[in-house]
């Protein structure tokens, strides 16, 4: 998983497209909110999953409701630490 900073000034948050959505073939005005964050999880279910979140949207994301802090980066550090407890490995070395 990597988490990066967005460069594609026309790339909307995805969050903000679901909440807001499209009318007519147009997204809502308030679903055209520039995405910051780019987040691509690489696991053996979903490869290359994109996703972008603007910085009120990554806030939410981050803040629970019980008062915790739970950052995008640890998010996807524990993601990454689920994923590989779960894999075994077979490997035959040479002889």
């Amino acid at each position: 998983m990597t988490l990066l900073r967005n460069t594609n000034p026309r790339q909307w948050c995805d969050i903000c497209k679901q909440r807001y959505g499209s009318h007519r073939g147009e997204y809502h005005p308030k679903a055209q909110t520039p995405a910051y964050w780019k987040v691509v999880s690489q696991n053996p279910k979903r490869a290359n999953q994109v996703r972008f979140y603007c910085l009120n949207c990554a806030a939410d994301i981050q803040n629970w409701p019980d008062g915790t802090f739970y950052s995008l980066k640890e998010q996807l550090l524990d993601g990454l630490r689920e994923i590989s407890k779960g894999e075994q490995l077979n490997v035959e070395l040479p002889r």
